[in-house]
């Protein structure tokens, strides 16, 4: 099984792909948390990363390739994507290069999204993920396990929100009709609760799994 989530950032896709991981025991690909990964490692091609993502732009496709590769590695087992793919030309590599089974749209309003990445915040230190909103910690601006200052992330600044907001309608939303002509489309509404939410997505893989 291989199943892409897609919507704009703060849709809750991240926290859905986790909860469906675990589940049914498949591998959650997060691209940005692999970019992360590589950013950390201070490497030169982390830096190029950063240099992308602190500017609102998407990483050049041969990079998201080479780490999406890299991860699957030639496993058979269950996958979730999870902010990939984010373009029309990376929409045509995966369903080349993969055999997609489903494909879920989380849909939420502009505002809604814009508020919600606003709130986000990670540990200075382990990085743990944070919404001031939705997932607070239990002492202000301080992380629940190991003590350390909340901070934004940089690339969430209302500049970089925006520019990614601008993006998503311009090159990922219009993955809908791509996937919708294939058959591979499920849309939900991401603006309930998580339990709901998950519920909906579950029901339309089991049938999948059936």
């Amino acid at each position: 099984m291989i199943v892409v989530l897609m919507g704009i950032q703060g849709c809750g896709k991240g926290t859905q792909a986790k909860l469906l991981a675990k589940h049914y025991s498949w591998q959650h690909i997060n691209l940005g948390g692999l970019f992360r990964k590589e950013i950390a490692k201070n490497t030169k091609k982390g830096n190029e990363i950063k240099h992308y993502i602190d500017n609102g732009n998407l990483v050049p496709d041969e990079i998201v390739y080479h780490t999406i590769e890299k991860v699957l590695g030639g496993k058979k087992r269950g996958f979730i994507f999870d902010g990939f793919p984010r373009t029309l030309a990376q929409a045509h590599y995966l369903v080349e290069n993969h055999n997609i089974n489903k494909v879920i749209f989380f849909d939420l309003e502009d505002d809604i999204a814009r508020a919600r990445m606003d709130a986000r915040r990670v540990c200075s230190n382990c990085n743990r993920d944070y919404n001031i909103l939705s997932k607070p910690p239990k002492k202000e601006g301080i992380c629940d396990d190991c003590g350390h200052e909340l901070i934004r992330r940089t690339d969430d600044s209302l500049e970089g929100i925006n520019q990614r907001i601008n993006l998503f309608h311009e090159q990922t939303k219009p993955l809908c009709d791509f996937f919708k002509e294939r058959g591979l489309l499920f849309v939900v509404n991401a603006n309930q609760g998580i339990q709901e939410i998950n519920d909906q997505v579950r029901g339309v893989l089991d049938l999948i799994k059936e």
